[in-house]
């Protein structure tokens, strides 16, 4: 169960479904084995990932989550390391026989989040690196259907994922500060960063609606947007102060704007 929960699963389903809605936005739904392989990729991706940013963090999370199972001693980190390899080497070798394009894609990403891990996540890029990387999610599912309007989320993806690692880095402030991380709310305080967290959501609030003004999402889309995603973003501006809970709800925003992407 431990090794389970330092693959976070949750976010690598959310990956999975990303990848789907990149290949299927704006076409028909139609799950064939390349889509569903290409699918498999990106949550292996994303669970090298959060192994590898686990085993980097192991002293950090013994003051910011200590209840992380590489803390806890219900997963040993040695295991871990050969689980994350082995993930990150299959999603490697799996992209190979997706063609040249998603085999470079992931390897880019494989690559984004090692130096995310190993070097980034101390300086206020790294989360820019994890919002890139979640978009990329969306292009890998494009370039299976030749799909160019899976940059539409792989944008959106930016705007939602940039605040939630905002509010992220100030929930990890204490243990940051005492490993010399120099974090956006560390580096600027963390009533700035809430600040940008909060421009980041009225940019995601306002342009969402683009798409469907432009003719190029139907009405189920900004339908959508409007009785789901909008409440949950404006609820999440004003109670961007209970960071945890305001992380957590965007984290459901991800999975409604994933619906109205792919219905739309």
């Amino acid at each position: 169960m431990g090794y389970l929960l330092v693959i976070r699963p949750i976010n690598c389903l959310i990956t999975f479904i990303s990848v789907l809605c990149g290949a299927w936005i704006g076409r028909e739904i139609i799950l064939n084995h390349k889509i569903f392989f290409a699918g498999i990729t990106g949550f292996l991706v994303c669970a090298f990932g959060n192994t590898i940013n686990d085993i980097m963090d192991i002293e950090i999370d013994r003051i910011n989550n200590p209840r992380r199972p590489l803390i806890t001693g219900q997963a040993k980190k040695d295991n871990a390391l050969f689980l994350g390899v082995l993930f990150g080497g299959v999603a490697v070798i799996m992209s190979f026989f997706l063609g040249l394009k998603p085999f470079l894609l992931v390897t880019i990403a494989i690559l984004f989040l090692l130096f995310y891990s190993c070097y980034f996540k101390k300086t206020p890029w790294g989360n820019l690196f994890v919002a890139i990387t979640a978009g990329l999610s969306f292009i890998l599912g494009g370039f299976i259907t030749n799909n160019v309007l899976s940059l539409i989320p792989g944008f959106f993806a930016l705007l939602i994922h940039i605040p939630r690692e905002i509010i992220k880095d100030i929930i990890d402030i204490s243990g940051d500060r005492q490993f010399g991380v120099k974090s956006l709310p560390i580096i600027y305080g963390e009533e700035r960063a809430r600040k940008i967290a909060r421009i980041f959501l009225f940019l995601l609030l306002g342009l969402s609606p683009l798409p469907y003004i432009l003719g190029i999402f139907n009405l189920r889309y900004l339908l959508v947007l409007i009785w789901g995603a909008f409440p949950l973003i404006v609820f999440a501006i004003i109670k961007i102060d209970n960071y945890p809970f305001a992380s957590n709800l965007m984290k459901v925003i991800m999975l409604v704007g994933l619906i109205a992407f792919i219905i739309g």
